[in-house]
C-alpha cells in the first residue's frame, strides 16, 4: 500500500507541474480573432501577443456594395473591472465596391483595459454609422 501512495503522489505532482507550465505559456502569448459582415461591408481583425495592456493587430475591411457609402473597421475593447467600452479609431475604405483596406497596427492603453477585444465593422455615411456589426474574440 505504501508504494501505491508514493506512485500516486509522484504522478499527481508531475501532472500539476505540466498543467502549470502550460497555463503560463498560453497566457503569455494569447491570440484570437474577430470577424463580421453586414450588408455592404465585411472585415476581420486578428490578434497576437494579447495581454490586458497590449495587443498586435492585423486586419482588413472590404466594401461589398455599390451603395455610395464608405466602410470601416475598428477595435473595440472592454475593461472587465469597470465595464468601460473603448472604441478605437476607424480604418476606412473609400474606393468603392470590391475594394479592400488591409493594415497592421497595435493597441497599448495606459491602463490594463484590454480584457475583452473585438472588431466592429460598419457602413458609414459621412460620420454616421448606417449599419454595423460587432464580434468579440
Amino acid at each position: 500500500m505504501g508504494n501505491t501512495w508514493k506512485r500516486l503522489s509522484v504522478t499527481s505532482v508531475a501532472a500539476v507541474a505540466i498543467f502549470a507550465a502550460t497555463t503560463v505559456t498560453n497566457a503569455s502569448a494569447a491570440s484570437g480573432g474577430a470577424a463580421c459582415s453586414v450588408t455592404g461591408a465585411s472585415g476581420t481583425l486578428a490578434f497576437t501577443n494579447w495581454t490586458s495592456s497590449h495587443v498586435d493587430i492585423s486586419g482588413w475591411v472590404k466594401d461589398t456594395a455599390a451603395d455610395g457609402h464608405h466602410v470601416a473597421i475598428r477595435l473595440v475593447s472592454i475593461d472587465e473591472g469597470t465595464g468601460w467600452v473603448t472604441e478605437w479609431p476607424w480604418h476606412s475604405e473609400y474606393d468603392g465596391n470590391g475594394s479592400t483596406n488591409s493594415f497592421t497596427t497595435y493597441a497599448s492603453p495606459t491602463t490594463e483595459d484590454l480584457d475583452y477585444i473585438g472588431a466592429q465593422v460598419a457602413v458609414i455615411e459621412g460620420s454616421t454609422i448606417v449599419r454595423s456589426c460587432t464580434d468579440y474574440a
